[in-house]
């Protein structure tokens, strides 16, 4: 009887600790930037064409208006976070002259998540 009991706690605290782990989640925060949205940008695109491909910049500085950040970041559940930043530039015009940043790193690491 007495190891009945003993079997029964040592079962009881055993399933009980195993409850106590923490479910995580992935967490996928900005603008998603693929290659195919990058190769379509062209120098010379209007804001409207360019808001059309990439979406609303997450940034746009007051000090800076002819600059649009597009900021990325993705957080597995157990490990490191991954951040990528694509700035895109206009001229006095309005015009698309430039995109900076992780382009190729952004291109690439969501071409892997994707497939």
């Amino acid at each position: 009887m007495r190891s009945l009991r003993l079997i029964s706690l040592i079962t009881f605290c055993a399933l009980s600790l195993g409850a106590c782990s923490i479910y995580r989640v992935a967490v996928q925060q900005g603008n998603v930037i693929t290659s195919q949205q990058l190769a379509e940008l062209h120098p010379g695109m209007d804001e409207m064409q360019v808001r059309t491909i990439l979406g609303s910049p997450l940034l746009k500085d007051p000090w800076y208006p002819h600059q649009w950040v597009y900021a990325y970041s993705y957080k597995p559940a157990y490990s490191g976070t991954e951040v990528r930043k694509v700035v895109v530039l206009f001229d006095k015009d309005d015009n698309l002259i430039g995109v900076q940043g992780d382009v190729k790193a952004t291109a690439k690491s969501l071409e892997k998540k994707s497939d």
